[in-house]
């Protein structure tokens, strides 16, 4: 199953898959919230701004999305074994979010702030 997450191509290309099931991994999701002043932030900044809250234990683990459920948040799927600690899943999740900056840096996805947000 795939679904379309809230980082997207820059230039016209369809949304990054937000997971895909695997056989052999859990897909977990950590989740951080934003308030409203950060809509202004741009997709690098509040990527940033992410890594930092992750890393300060400022995240949500939980097995759903949490975008879809509640605005102004950004979930972002983490692989990783059944069972996993939660310090195991936020350093991952660091990992991952450190890859998605650098893909908004290099000037190929962006952050759909539509979707952060709401319009």
């Amino acid at each position: 199953m795939t679904q379309t997450s809230m980082f997207r191509y820059k230039f016209g290309g369809p949304g990054l898959p937000e997971w895909e099931m695997s056989g052999y991994e859990c897909v977990y999701f950590v989740t951080v919230h934003f308030h409203e002043r950060y809509r202004s932030y741009s997709s690098e900044k509040l990527m940033r701004s992410m890594i930092r809250r992750i890393k300060d234990g400022q995240a949500e683990v939980s097995l759903k999305p949490l975008h879809r459920l509640t605005p102004r948040c950004i979930s972002m799927p983490v692989y990783g074994p059944y069972d996993a600690p939660s310090a195991v899943i936020l350093a991952t999740a660091r990992e991952v979010a450190e890859k998605r900056l650098n893909e908004i840096h290099q000037g190929f996805v962006e952050i759909d702030m539509d979707l952060v947000f709401g319009l």
